[in-house]
């Protein structure tokens, strides 16, 4: 076995990075690949906005010529600026059931952090804030959405025997679309409206919800500003997340509230078109496409991601208007029968018990990890 670190500027190098993924978990039904073409972008030096500020290394492990193995080493400047820290990422750590594999990978990311004056390794996380993040501990028979981490149960005691700790946990969970809203819920979003004064921004194109977006940023930066390991992307981090998520976006599936003429929060659902990516393993050629655009008009599942209220407004009921008008919408539809709930973290106590209240039952934990050096 041998441990090299990848050339990102060798194709070859790069395809077996980016397919790994797809030989590790061929025939499990749970596993729903990445889009291939964002993958490849996370590792292209010259047009993610990322490299611009910080940088990142990509190994591979191999036997025999075979791909066993790989993981990311980050190094996020403005993370470490903006918490004071000497901390590294690790993130896209996949690898088959040895744990020579394993500890050969961490140990190159290990190496890698301490020549950089690094401190503590802490992880999966990506190149943004906004990539998705955590080790799967519970939940290995249940379907991943797209963009949700998946992977087998030995990860979790192997990162334990290499020194690493729990630093949070995210929880992801199912409801029926056809269940219904406790009453309560539209009585306190009509008092909420009269009282206060809050106003539902609709959308009806695509077209009208790129005219908000950077007001939607703002709301967001300042929404979870407070929570686990943030740190602010820049603006062109920022643009680049907002135009994936409006690629996939239904305008009728996002909300915000406006008090007057300012963006006070947001609530954002997606069809599931992870299907299609296990379908089309990913890819977008040659037919990967034309699965997506099926699966966007015929998908069954919808993904609840993302809810968020300026902090001046957190708790007085901006969240239960976006609630009720969402599941509006989607009743409206009458087309979506699951909806699944992405990564609430643990400590977010107060939207942990929303979703219990809207019935949401919890089936899979994602967890991230420290380790000091």
């Amino acid at each position: 076995m041998r441990i090299r670190k990848l050339d990102t500027h060798n194709p070859r190098d790069v395809r077996k990075f980016v397919r790994f993924p797809l030989q590790l978990y061929k025939g499990n039904p749970c596993f729903c690949p990445a889009l291939e073409s964002e993958v490849r972008g996370a590792l292209d030096r010259q047009k993610h906005p990322f490299y611009k500020h910080s940088y990142a290394d990509f190994f591979l492990a191999e036997s025999e010529g075979d791909v066993i193995g790989r993981i990311a080493a980050v190094h996020n400047t403005r993370h470490n600026e903006y918490r004071q820290v000497k901390t590294a990422f690790f993130w896209a750590f996949d690898v088959v059931n040895d744990f020579q594999a394993a500890e050969g990978l961490f140990e190159a990311v290990f190496a890698w952090a301490r020549a950089r004056d690094r401190e503590t390794v802490l992880g999966p996380r990506g190149l943004t804030g906004s990539d998705a993040a955590g080790v799967l501990v519970e939940g290995f028979d249940q379907r991943a959405v797209m963009g949700a981490p998946y992977n087998y149960p030995y990860y979790d005691p192997f990162l334990q025997k290499l020194g690493f700790q729990k630093l949070t946990d995210h929880l992801s969970g199912y409801v029926s679309a056809h269940s219904e809203l406790p009453p309560r819920f539209f009585d306190i979003a009509k008092k909420i409206q009269a009282r206060r004064g809050y106003q539902v921004k609709h959308f009806a194109t695509k077209y009208e919800m790129r005219q908000w977006t950077p007001r939607v940023i703002d709301v967001h930066e300042a929404a979870f500003a407070g929570t686990h390991e943030f740190h602010p992307d820049t603006p062109e981090e920022m643009q680049r997340v907002a135009d994936g998520l409006i690629a996939i976006a239904d305008p009728r599936l996002i909300k915000l509230v406006l008090k007057g003429d300012e963006v006070i929060g947001f609530g954002l659902c997606y069809p599931d078109l992870s299907d299609a990516l296990r379908r089309s393993k990913g890819r977008l050629f040659p037919f990967g496409w034309w699965h997506l655009q099926r699966e966007f008009k015929q998908s069954k599942w919808l993904m609840a991601n993302g809810v968020g209220m300026l902090p001046a407004y957190q708790n007085l009921g901006g969240n239960t208007l976006l609630y009720t008008e969402i599941w509006k919408s989607v009743q409206a539809m009458n087309r979506f029968e699951h909806v699944d709930v992405v990564q609430v973290n643990e400590t977010n106590f107060k939207s942990r018990s929303d979703m219990e209240s809207l019935g949401v039952k919890w089936v899979k934990r994602h967890r991230s990890y420290t380790r000091q050096l």
